[in-house]
């Protein structure tokens, strides 16, 4: 995939966060039951994030899933619909409807950190209404579910996001939501076993030089590049030494600047709970991109400035 047509590029720096909490393990049990992601480990997580872009000026698509946005009473308020599309998937809801009729909400409700997000400037994205996939396999009477639940949260969040990072990286279903008024997405990353193993075997490249992809424009939406997955210390993952993760980050970043390419990375919040050790990883990292944001060495565009600034057409 070629580079934008402009004379002079300069290096692009993007952040997504895929905000969640348990609605993005709905269908993990074990997960649930174990209790690590709650109120309290989520605020941890969030304040540490805000934290961390705040002291050096840097900002982030932060998509949310909109029933984790939103307020548990107007969650509540529209549980016939959770019921519904509870029927046409009810393994996505066998754990959400019980936590809501009992008021056990703690890691569901994450209204306070969507508006921490959207106070500190942050573009606030959308990552499914129920973090319910949205591939090809889901129903359109499920996705249209989804967006009319979409809708009425988002008359009480007071915005309507316009960017998608969807649920399980699971694309589909644009031509609906195009229609709907979407206009800038995160593609897939590669899929399958080979996939996976060559990304857990690239991330002891400290060395890594690789040119990510541009956002372009595809059949009248944006598409952002798929990214670079912050490495999860945990299980097999929780071999790859911290360190070795900056020195990759940082090869990766100075090889934009020097080739003027752009780099995106992206992870979820909560990933901070279960592998404490990602967070000085993630702390060194943004560090670094301060100080190349600072000098005038990179910029540091949302997903939805991205791709008004580099985006280039992309034939069918």
């Amino acid at each position: 995939m070629s580079a934008p047509k402009e004379t002079s590029v300069v290096p692009g720096f993007t952040l997504s966060l895929d905000c969640e909490g348990l609605w993005g393990m709905a269908d993990q049990h074990s997960v649930i039951a174990a209790g690590l992601i709650n109120d309290a480990s989520l605020r941890s997580a969030y304040e540490f994030v805000l934290s961390v872009l705040g002291r050096n000026n840097l900002r982030s698509t932060a998509a949310f899933v909109t029933t984790f946005a939103s307020d548990p009473d107007a969650v509540r308020d529209n549980i016939s619909f959770l019921n519904r599309m509870a029927e046409l998937n009810p393994f996505w809801f066998a754990n959400v409807i019980p936590s809501l009729q009992r008021n056990e909400l703690s890691g569901w409700s994450g209204a306070e950190f969507y508006r921490a997000m959207s106070s500190a400037g942050h573009e606030m994205a959308w990552h499914g209404t129920t973090h319910l996939p949205l591939s090809k396999q889901t129903s359109r009477q499920a996705v249209e579910l989804e967006l009319e639940l979409a809708d009425r949260l988002f008359s009480d969040l007071r915005h309507t996001p316009r960017t998608i990072i969807f649920p399980r990286n699971q694309v589909g279903h644009l031509d609906r939501l195009c229609v709907y008024g979407f206009e800038t997405y995160r593609a897939s990353p590669p899929e399958g076993i080979v996939a996976r193993f060559a990304g857990l075997a690239n991330e002891w490249n400290i060395f890594d030089r690789r040119l990510i992809n541009w956002p372009v424009t595809h059949d009248g939406l944006n598409v952002s590049p798929a990214g670079h997955f912050l490495n999860w210390p945990s299980g097999v993952r929780a071999l790859v030494p911290v360190s070795v993760t900056v020195m990759r980050w940082k090869s990766l970043l100075r090889s934009a600047i020097k080739h003027g390419s752009y780099v995106h990375m992206w992870f979820h919040p909560h990933n901070l709970i279960t592998a404490p050790a990602m967070r000085v990883a993630f702390e060194e990292i943004m560090d670094f991109v301060g100080e190349l944001v600072n000098s005038g060495d990179m910029v540091n565009p949302t997903m939805a400035e991205a791709s008004e600034q580099y985006k280039t057409e992309l034939s069918s």
